[in-house]
């Protein structure tokens, strides 16, 4: 290994001390100001995991993602891409709420660029007078469109940051605004263990009308761990997420997957301290470039339960 493999730039260390230090401010910013009962959040679509792999391994994925999803679920990931990868995932929710999610990420050297789009929607809602009578039909959808830069600062430290520009939109009444992500992953010297570290949706409140209301600021912690199972020739990944929404609870995503070679994988996962989210389950087949892959998760409260489907392609 040569000299200037072993010891990092200046400008990595720059990056590294600047990332830690955004970070550091960010994280303060977000429990100096822990969110009252009454303070409004809208843009609830935020909150809904992305990509079959992940919602089946219970949303634990700040320290395991490595592909076009690293978006959503930690910029870094995007200086991890391997070729030119693109995703696209449909969301059958509950209610008859639809979510879908299409992004792409590519990968140069120690940078990792990402690009993607993400909308809810569901069936025309119906207007009705203060004595029930019915008025007519109107829509509502949430849009996101994303962009990303993930940086492997030095070996085994990776930081990253994504910009959303969001539109909520309820009859004919829209709102807009932005909202930046930053996250962090460490590959540590115990083999196949790695951690990760973002903060959510940071951004000025958004207006309807005369309403304010906030984003879901979100802390992640994450650690995820990949067991070799020689015997049955194929490896267990583990993960556990710890999350914090802005005004409410720590809550705990922690999830399984076992990959049999390159062919399949069966994904495990369960959702501590939510009212409708608990335990999920998926599937995915692995053809050559192409992933397919369908999580099922249990929601409570009789609303119904949620599919998710989602197709992959990567081109090395």
């Amino acid at each position: 290994m040569s000299k200037a493999a072993r010891k990092p730039s200046r400008f990595s260390r720059a990056v590294t001390v600047c990332g830690l230090g955004v970070l550091l401010t960010w994280t303060m910013f977000l429990f100096a100001s822990p969110g009252e009962a009454d303070e409004l959040t809208g843009l609830t679509f935020l909150k809904i995991g992305v990509g079959a792999r992940a919602v089946a391994m219970g949303s634990a994925h700040v320290a395991v993602v490595r592909d076009a999803t690293s978006l959503y679920w930690n910029p870094a990931g995007l200086a991890l891409v391997e070729g030119l990868d693109l995703h696209l995932s449909h969301n059958e929710w509950f209610q008859d709420v639809r979510y879908e999610f299409l992004s792409i990420a590519k990968r140069w050297g120690a940078h990792g660029f990402g690009a993607g789009f993400s909308g809810l929607y569901m069936d025309e809602l119906e207007r009705r007078d203060e004595s029930g009578n019915f008025l007519g039909h109107f829509g509502y959808y949430d849009v996101a469109v994303w962009t990303g830069w993930g940086m492997n600062v030095k070996p085994g430290v990776f930081v990253g940051t994504s910009v959303k520009m969001l539109i909520e939109q309820i009859d004919d009444v829209t709102a807009t605004g932005f909202a930046v992500d930053l996250g962090t992953r460490y590959e540590t010297p115990v083999p196949n263990l790695a951690l990760g570290f973002g903060v959510f949706n940071v951004g000025p409140k958004m207006k309807f009308l005369t309403e304010e209301f906030d984003v879901p600021r979100s802390l992640s912690f994450g650690a995820s761990y990949a067991l070799p199972i020689e015997s049955w020739s194929g490896d267990l990944l583990m993960a556990a997420d710890a999350v914090l929404y802005k005004g409410e609870d720590m809550k705990a995503h922690v999830g399984a997957e076992y990959g049999f070679k390159n062919l399949a994988s069966l994904g495990l996962g369960y959702k501590f301290g939510y009212d409708l989210e608990g335990f999920s389950v998926g599937a995915g087949v692995f053809r050559g470039p192409l992933r397919f892959g369908y999580a099922y998760s249990v929601m409570g409260s009789d609303v119904g339960d949620a599919h998710r489907v989602s197709l992959s392609y990567t081109l090395y």
